[in-house]
């Protein structure tokens, strides 16, 4: 499968701290190390170093360019994909629209503790894949997110798991190409585990153009970690625990979008911290204003740029130049970069 460069934080890191946290990665953080190829779906258990939260069984899936029966790439038994980096992936349902709605978390390591105090940067790949059309999976939900924490959380079955998010991706995401996502957040406990899934409260649902989705089925690859000097966009530090304060926003900002009229990807739009307001200005790269508007936090969720100049016309193809300048609880900053257009 083709990778187009979808989303990514276009927040720009700072300086990296090498020297103290020079050995500091996600293991495995690519799924490559295995113990045994899989043949088969529910085989995460041959992947080293990551782990679901089921107690009783595991059932999330590890997926190889070389494995066999189920258990290869790129055909799997719910979607086309292809790595996004290497030969191997994990998925998992992040949640089903049945009866009984099922829930499953991805639990990796790191290679040391976190430093409490100190700010990291972390990312990852996500897709939906190209889904099958005779399959339940293709609904795409909110609420994905990661959260740190201290071995593997225990799940009784699949139930929605209690978790406060460093990081959370409000879209209802339904994507069949990889998107790559940046977070950063400030360690203030010597965090050892991170889980992935379902954190957001009530999430929002997104179906394909294909009716009887019920299943919300993700691929993720390529998490990793690093220290960063980069501010945290919001005053609030992470705590751990059900009293804890909604996730902190920090800015999100695509860096591609396909406006071709399918409800998928149509818009271009970052996602804002709660409380801020943004000016943000799309511009060729000669500096010719084509979209400019004024926004407030999460209230800018369902606007964005469709694609248009300011006369209504179609823009080409190619590479544009975006500013935000935000003032919020944090006082005022200023955030540029570019982005893809894509038909």
């Amino acid at each position: 499968m083709s990778w187009k460069p979808h989303v990514a934080l276009a927040l720009c890191a700072g300086c990296l701290s090498w020297t103290a946290h020079a050995q500091l990665r996600v293991v495995n953080g690519g799924f490559e190390s295995h113990l045994a190829l899989p043949n088969a779906t529910g085989q995460l258990h041959f992947c080293a170093d990551w782990s679901g939260s089921l107690v009783t069984s595991q059932t999330l899936d590890y997926y190889h360019n070389d494995g066999t029966g189920a258990g290869d790439l790129p055909q799997t038994p719910l979607a086309k994909v292809a790595p996004h980096g290497g030969k191997a992936v994990a998925g998992l349902v992040a949640f089903s629209d049945e009866m009984s709605p099922r829930h499953e978390y991805l639990t990796g390591k790191f290679s040391q503790p976190l430093q409490p105090g100190q700010r990291y940067s972390m990312s990852f790949a996500l897709t939906s894949g190209r889904v099958h059309d005779w399959v339940d999976a293709g609904m795409g939900i909110s609420g994905l997110g990661v959260a740190m924490g201290f071995g593997t959380p225990a799940q009784e079955e699949h139930e929605k798991l209690d978790l406060h998010a460093q990081f959370e991706i409000h879209e209802a995401l339904v994507d069949p190409d990889w998107r790559n996502y940046t977070f950063v957040f400030q360690a203030d406990e010597a965090y050892t585990h991170f889980t992935f899934g379902l954190l957001g409260k009530t999430p929002r649902i997104r179906e394909d153009d294909v009716e009887g989705r019920t299943l919300a089925y993700y691929f993720v690859d390529d998490f990793f970690i690093e220290p960063t000097e980069m501010q945290i966009s919001s005053s609030h530090r992470p705590i751990r625990g059900s009293s804890a304060p909604e996730p902190e926003d920090a800015l999100f900002v695509p860096n591609a979008f396909t406006p071709d009229l399918n409800q998928v990807n149509d818009r271009w739009m970052p996602s804002l911290p709660e409380g801020c307001r943004a000016w943000i200005t799309v511009t060729t790269r000669w500096g010719n204003v084509v979209w400019r508007g004024e926004f407030i936090g999460e209230e800018a969720q369902d606007q964005g740029w469709g694609g248009l100049d300011m006369e209504g016309k179609l823009c080409p193809e190619g590479a544009y130049a975006w500013s935000i300048r935000m003032e919020g609880p944090d006082g005022k900053s200023q955030h540029n970069g570019l982005l893809q257009l894509i038909r």
